[in-house]
């Protein structure tokens, strides 16, 4: 297996360090049900596409009149989903072996900052760890466009020669590459091996042990056993 030992190794949140799929689910639903009196996914969006878009996205579509009331019923009711996010066994270690072994671990996530801090708060991983963290207010382009990735470096003090990017999604191979860096693909995420395998990443990892193995940590190949 290949490794890959950059200093600055820069990670995408969602389907990656954790698994937010039941969590936004269920607060899609509530505010559907509390705030539209209506069932979730709705008609007007495909079901596949539900996960791409930001909530405001979602809202200006089925009630273009009311997204920002709804997008902060969203915002307030997903801190009482978290019990249903999944966190990848051996994350933290990970994170944590990376920045005990000098090397600069970062974020770079479509997601939004409050809900970014409680899904690193619910996997046990201190904002602290990372050189820099980027969400969705960070900029107006999202992953695959490479604007987030290189708000990422320029935070991070990174070269893109001395980086890598970790992510579940075709999106996250394209937009390291766009921005002249290797990509690893996790397929314990949300897209299969096979999907991956097309998009030619630099390496492949199907588990959180397989990427700590290919990031050269053996501490966090203990911890995912």
């Amino acid at each position: 297996m290949k490794e890959m030992l950059h200093t600055h190794v820069l990670f995408d949140l969602d389907g990656t360090l954790v698994d937010t799929r039941a969590a936004v689910m269920e607060c899609y639903r509530r505010v559907f049900r509390e705030c539209l009196d209506a069932g979730f996914p709705p008609e007007s969006i495909d079901a596949r596409e539900l996960f791409a878009m930001r909530p405001r996205e979602v809202f200006s579509v089925v009630a273009p009149g009311r997204a920002e009331e709804l997008y902060l019923a969203y915002h307030n009711t997903y801190p009482l989903c978290v019990k249903q996010i999944k966190v990848f066994a051996g994350v933290a270690e990970l994170i944590g072996g990376l920045a005990l072994s000098g090397r600069k671990p970062s974020v770079v996530t479509n997601k939004g900052l409050e809900r970014t801090l409680i899904d690193l708060s619910v996997a046990g991983i201190e904002p602290e760890c990372f050189a820099a963290i980027v969400t969705a207010e960070d900029t107006v382009e999202r992953k695959p466009h490479p604007a987030p990735i290189l708000l990422g470096l320029k935070r991070a003090g990174a070269k893109p020669e001395e980086s890598v990017y970790v992510g579940d999604g075709p999106q996250d191979v394209l937009a390291a590459r766009a921005c002249g860096m290797e990509a690893i693909a996790v397929s314990y995420g949300f897209y299969d091996r096979e999907v991956l395998e097309t998009y030619d990443p630099g390496a492949l990892a199907d588990s959180i042990e397989d990427l700590g193995r290919i990031l050269g940590l053996p501490v966090a190949r203990k911890a995912a056993s």
